[in-house]
């Protein structure tokens, strides 16, 4: 038996890298999917080595955390990639993606590419709406601006890169790590939105370099149906940290009289345009709870 990470699974088959940095190519013990466990990238597993073509993977270790749009495990950092132009940002997403990241209990990372493509207002109004969030970095894949200080920040984590399609996740790894030669696809123009490169979740190891990344296909839907509409504002730090000063403990700061977080919100201390994604998120989950008890 050997002990191993795996870095991606393809058609049934998993790679997973052993103590002394070799890649085995293993399949999954019948049990497994008996039992409705699917092996993912980030899992570290207890293996047999190759007997005749492959080996088998025996034993999968407790995850300390999981995300399931990418099924990625045992990430440290989620890194949310936007382009300070075009595509234009979906916010919506981000918010979404920002709220299953912070109910993981990961830390979340907003890295707004392309900024050398925009002037510094539009970069600046991104900045404004997450900077009460979570930390920002801004970077320019293409004039190699700001990659020094995301690689200290990557330093010695499994970071996990999200996002929309052809808001450059590929071409910054390639940036950061130009051995990693990924392949990039930017935007169609008939579409005006991202072409799909990148087909599965893969850890990355770069050479010289103490940390993983994850490169995830890129997606323009999130499910947050587990979310409570009552613990929903649990995942806006932005939100929560005005909240203890409600009325009524189960505010959902909507409606409700004496509501600390709208107070907040008259004094400019919450960006109205998350304030109002909140709102349209707390609709969204609301409904779909209402639907499948109807």
């Amino acid at each position: 038996m050997a002990k191993g990470k795996i870095l991606k699974g393809i058609g049934g088959f998993y790679y997973v890298l052993d103590e002394k940095m070799k890649v085995h190519e293993c399949k999954a013990a019948g049990r497994f999917r008996k039992d409705g466990i699917i092996p993912l990238p980030g899992d570290n597993v207890i293996f047999v080595e190759e007997q005749d073509s492959y080996g088998f993977i025996e034993q999968i270790e407790e995850r300390k955390n999981l995300l399931t749009r990418p099924r990625v495990a045992n990430v440290d950092m989620v890194a949310i990639v936007v382009s300070a132009g075009k595509p234009n940002i979906d916010s919506m997403l981000c918010d979404k993606l920002l709220v299953s990241i912070i109910k993981a209990d990961i830390e979340p990372l907003m890295i707004i590419n392309k900024i050398d493509t925009v002037d510094e207002p539009q970069i600046d109004k991104i900045k404004r709406e997450y900077d009460k969030v979570c930390d920002t970095i801004c970077v320019s894949a293409k004039t190699k601006q700001g990659l020094d200080a995301l690689k200290l920040k990557l330093h010695n984590k499994c970071t996990c890169f999200a996002g929309q399609s052809a808001a450059g996740k590929s071409t910054l790894l390639n940036a950061l790590f130009a051995e990693l030669n990924l392949q990039t696809g930017g935007m169609s123009k008939k579409t005006a939105r991202g072409k799909h490169t990148t087909r599965h979740a893969e850890l990355l190891l770069p050479k010289d370099f103490v940390g993983t990344a994850v490169d995830t296909p890129g997606f323009t839907f999130f499910d947050n149906t587990d979310v409570l509409p009552e613990d929903l504002y649990k995942y806006y730090p932005d939100i929560e940290t005005y909240s203890h000063g409600c009325k009524y403990s189960n505010c959902l700061h909507e409606v409700e009289p004496k509501c600390s977080v709208k107070d907040a919100l008259q004094e400019g201390l919450i960006n109205q345009n998350r304030y109002n994604r909140y709102l349209t998120l707390l609709k969204e989950i609301q409904e779909k709870r209402q639907r499948q008890y109807d």
